[in-house]
């Protein structure tokens, strides 16, 4: 029954993709925008989410700006119109994702109809209108990079297309609606659309040539001859073979983790709860147990790594509040407080690149955190460095065995009290080859 199912949802999948092409093919070849998202809609509803963003992706790219902005929803969290008043569930797979969201918004805001070939009907115009008004939320929840990421996709969109949308798209630049203001770009793509047979664009150029400084106008004639539409998405980012080995990486990398879970495990509870004090997140006593105030702490900890994630939902930032230390976090967690410019989380990070607990073997990296800690006078540093100068280090940048230096560093960790460095800088002592004479 269960296998029944399945061969049923995907031969679901299979026609509804088909219909979904052959509808997109004929849009594009004819110009006709007519298209309606009711059939990824359809899907949606099914529980065949991945077919309906694929559906909407297709009648997005033949101009239909239900299919925009319903993308736009499906990446901002957003009731889809139509969908019952039913939330996107969870289950989608899918996380907020703010620069897509705003994207799918922005293409559909400004989406210029072709009047008298493509006239829009009262879904499209209103879908058009619940767009825009969508825009400043989200920008809302962005950061300038994020938002300058989007614009860029923005503007690929618009320019891999129609000489219509390379006019629009100057329009765009030209008022600062969905993109910055920018004249040189405006010229440039009021240019190419004239060059392309858009007689709008000859009289808007006409318009702004004046207006610009001869900068402006050296710079968008410049950018004319050179200019080439952006590749397809589909050619500019990773190929199969590189996500298939960076999946292999990241793989590795987590089994490498869960290795060192082992080694890290056995950190007293003493040093975790000073590094959550030095970070400002343990309030409590330093007494080595794991009680309630030190969980507490370590869920702070956790919150903070994640808190300005704006790919993770509020559900998503209080899952990660365990308060147990996965290998990784431990790793997080000194590697915070050592950036604080606590000493002795300097030296548990310092033995860690010595070792390559949770982090690449460096000896490099293991003498600067070593030194770090041993400039604050912390014995156990001072003994550690000794070890490393005497037994030199595997892995990257090795370090090169160095009696002196050894020397010095045992002799500073005698000297502040730490009882096996003497023991230490005797047996070097010893080993030290002796002159024939």
């Amino acid at each position: 029954m269960r296998k029944f199912k399945l061969m049923h949802k995907s031969g679901l999948r299979r026609a509804l993709v088909s219909v979904a092409a052959a509808s997109a093919l004929a849009l594009g070849a004819s110009g006709v925008a007519h298209a309606n998202y009711d059939i990824g809609l359809k899907a949606y509803e099914q529980g065949q989410y991945d077919v309906a963003v694929d559906i909407w992706a297709r009648f997005s790219v033949a101009g239909d700006v239900r299919s925009m902005k319903a993308l736009g929803d499906v990446y901002s969290g957003a009731v889809l119109e139509g969908s019952k008043g039913a939330k996107i569930p969870l289950e989608t797979g899918r996380k907020i994702n703010n620069v897509e969201s705003l994207r799918w918004y922005t293409l559909a805001a400004y989406h210029r109809f072709n009047e008298g070939f493509q006239m829009p009907s009262a879904e499209e115009r209103n879908a058009q209108i619940l767009a825009e008004e969508r825009l400043p939320e989200i920008r809302f929840r962005m950061s300038t990079a994020e938002v300058t990421k989007a614009q860029k996709l923005v503007s690929d969109t618009f320019e891999r297309g129609s000489p219509y949308d390379l006019y629009t798209l100057g329009d765009m630049y030209r008022r600062g609606t969905g993109v910055d203001k920018n004249n040189a770009k405006s010229l440039q793509m009021y240019a190419l659309a004239k060059a392309r047979g858009v007689g709008a664009a000859s009289i808007a150029y006409e318009e702004l040539e004046p207006l610009m400084t001869p900068e402006e106008k050296k710079l968008a004639s410049e950018s004319v001859v050179g200019w080439q539409p952006p590749l397809p998405e589909e050619h500019t980012g990773q190929t199969p073979q590189q996500k298939e080995l960076e999946r292999t990486k990241k793989e590795l990398e987590e089994l490498r983790l869960q290795q060192a879970l082992t080694a890290i495990a056995d950190i007293d509870v003493e040093l975790i709860q000073r590094a959550l004090k030095s970070l400002g997140m343990y309030y409590g006593t330093i007494d080595n147990e794991m009680g309630l105030e030190t969980r507490e702490a370590i869920r702070r900890f956790q919150y903070s790594r994640v808190s300005a994630d704006t790919e993770l939902t509020d559900e998503e930032k209080e899952a990660v509040r365990t308060g147990v230390l996965t290998a990784r976090q431990s790793v997080q967690l000194f590697e915070a407080a050592a950036k604080e410019g606590h000493p002795m989380s300097q030296y548990v990070l310092g033995v860690m690149h010595v070792r390559g607990i949770g982090v690449v073997q460096d000896g490099d990296k293991a003498l600067e955190w070593l030194g770090k800690s041993a400039k604050a006078d912390l014995a156990i540093a001072h003994y550690a460095l000794g070890v490393v100068y005497r037994d030199s280090t595997p892995g990257l940048n090795p370090v090169r065995p160095d009696k002196a230096k050894a020397a010095i560093h045992f002799a500073r960790a005698q000297s502040l009290g730490y009882r096996q460095a003497a023991e230490a800088l005797r047996q070097l002592e010893f080993e030290k080859p002796r002159s024939i004479e």
